[in-house]
């Protein structure tokens, strides 16, 4: 075969090439591969369930409501569609939604056999379409799709040079490899795309030894020398803390995510469906309806592709939501409050968290909430970050600010420069759990009120508890992910908590100048007819 690039939507539409798989896709299905490739989308032909392609694409970057089942009852909101070829896609759809039979199946049998990716490797060079699934058993299965659609095509069955257990060859010198997420399996090799198949159940601890970002960007080097390179994660989602819930959280091209972190999702397509949105016909609705009533919470994750808190939540989502200012970023300082100002400082392209609060006879609200997070090519800049902050603290007459132990001494140094002092907090295993245990007591009881900083809520959901052997409460941040504005508000809530103001006395009543002249009339004579009763003792008569 001709080793130039056949554009996707020619492959789908000619005959001997990929017509047969596109016929058996279904319309939310078709919708997100034309997106992926930067295709036009229908906005009038409506499919047998009354939606249109747009529609489709509106519901997958949460533009629809759906039932109790997962099926689109309306769309909400309308989200430009701009056709463009995306490197990187993030399907989080619902189980037996056609993730890895129709979706992964088709990009990696188009890939490998009519990308044109062996036009850009040296002679001899070994050049790998990874399909890195949860275990080798499923990574081996999911071989068996691959192999189906490279058989529905009369051109792309003749391609096919060696089936083995793990991999299929084929004659243009691309290997197609099913392997489990491990780093020795993934690294050296030319990969022009890679599918992290169900990426949202792979290990995310750091302590780990193949966690999910490290598998991430160990195929990244490989790809470098590849034009049309791809990586495709596709999930059911799992908690609100990895890989797959990082990208699902900033949504496509960054479009949630803060100012500061938009560029790293540039080219990122994030498609969201249900199970029953997805459009599988061999999942009917009384099946939906039997898996709901057998495990609701279980049904909401697999088949809503809803992201659950972290398994070991510390904080409460619902409460969280319930004590947002939705639409309040930034309250105006007020004369008479006390505030109470907190910060985890970062140096270079760590996170730099700063939070102001106050407390009041029913709790602690919290009024300003800022980060600061350099690049790797723009370092942060204390200074200029000191700067900021000692502006907002003019506003709210705050003298000093709460901070941890590290870099205390050059904190200091800094802060004296802004006229400016900073109070050390040690944050150890014993004060930490004390200093969380306030935030988590005062949300509890429904005394905390937030403001609506997007950044602080992440990162308040995504905080984990566990036990250490000795008994300890240990509580952290996922990992990749950071805790700074989770600190920085569980600092300046408890020391606000101890300036909790004391209930005030009733006021006096102001008197009306009629009611004083009739209160002194009354005293002046009670004063007289206290006078006439004086006993003189000398005559022993009364006056």
């Amino acid at each position: 075969m001709d080793q130039r690039r056949i554009p996707f939507e020619v492959a789908i539409s000619e005959q001997k090439l990929m017509a047969n798989t596109w016929k058996r896709l279904s319309s939310a299905q078709k919708v997100a591969l034309k997106a992926m490739y930067g295709i036009a989308l229908d906005g009038t032909t409506k499919d047998d369930r009354g939606w249109t392609e747009v529609d489709y694409w509106n519901a997958s970057q949460g533009g629809a409501e759906y039932d109790e089942f997962g099926y689109i009852r309306r769309i909400v909101k309308n989200i430009a569609y701009v056709p463009k070829a995306y490197r990187e896609v993030w399907a989080i759809w619902g189980r037996r939604a056609g993730k890895t039979d129709s979706l992964a199946s088709t990009i990696v049998a188009y890939e490998a056999a009519l990308g044109g990716h062996e036009a850009h490797v040296r002679p001899g060079q070994q050049t790998m379409i990874f399909q890195i699934a949860q275990d080798l058993r499923l990574a081996r299965y999911s071989l068996h799709f691959i192999k189906a659609t490279l058989e529905e095509s009369p051109l792309l069955a003749k391609e096919v040079k060696e089936v083995t257990a793990d991999r299929i060859d084929l004659r243009n010198g691309i290997t197609i490899a099913v392997v489990p997420p491990t780093l020795k399996a993934v690294r050296g090799y030319a990969n022009p795309v890679t599918v992290l198949d169900e990426v949202g159940v792979w290990y995310q601890d750091s302590d780990a030894a193949n966690p999910d970002y490290e598998i991430y960007r160990a195929t990244k080097p490989g790809q470098i020398q590849f034009p049309d390179r791809k990586i495709v994660g596709i999930s059911s989602p799992w908690n609100k803390a990895g890989l797959l819930y990082k990208y699902y959280d900033a949504g496509t091209d960054g479009r949630n995510a803060i100012e500061a972190e938009k560029d790293q999702f540039n080219d990122c397509l994030v498609h969201h469906g249900t199970t029953a949105s997805m459009g599988n016909p061999k999942v009917s609705k009384a099946d939906l309806v039997s898996d709901r009533a057998r495990d609701p919470r279980a049904f909401e994750r697999e088949c809503l592709a809803v992201f659950q808190d972290s398994i070991s939540g510390f904080l409460s989502s619902t409460l969280l939501t319930a004590a947002t200012s939705k639409g309040i970023h930034e309250r105006q300082p007020e004369d008479r409050q006390i505030y109470v100002a907190a910060m985890d400082p970062a140096f270079r392209r760590d996170a730099f968290g700063f939070t102001i609060v106050h407390a009041t006879k029913d709790g602690v609200v919290q009024d300003v909430a800022r980060r600061w997070q350099g690049k790797w090519n723009e370092p942060l800049n204390p200074r200029a970050v000191f700067s900021e902050i000692a502006r907002i603290c003019k506003d709210y007459k705050v003298g000093y600010i709460y901070s941890d132990q590290f870099q205390i001494d050059s904190l200091n140094q800094l802060a004296l420069e802004y006229g400016l002092a900073v109070n050390q907090v040690p944050f150890t295993a014993t004060s930490k759990a004390e200093i969380f245990g306030s935030l988590q007591q005062i949300l509890n009881q429904s005394r905390l009120n937030l403001l609506d900083n997007r950044e602080t809520l992440k990162e308040l959901r995504q905080l984990e508890i566990k036990l250490s052997q000795g008994g300890s409460m240990q509580i952290f941040a996922p990992p990749g992910e950071y805790d700074d504005m989770a600190c920085v508000l569980a600092l300046a809530v408890f020391k606000a908590l101890w300036m909790t103001p004391a209930e005030l006395p009733d006021p006096i009543p102001v008197k009306t100048q009629e009611e004083s002249v009739r209160e002194y009339a009354h005293k002046r004579i009670q004063e007289k007819l206290s006078r006439r009763k004086v006993h003189d003792v000398s005559t022993n008569a009364w006056d």
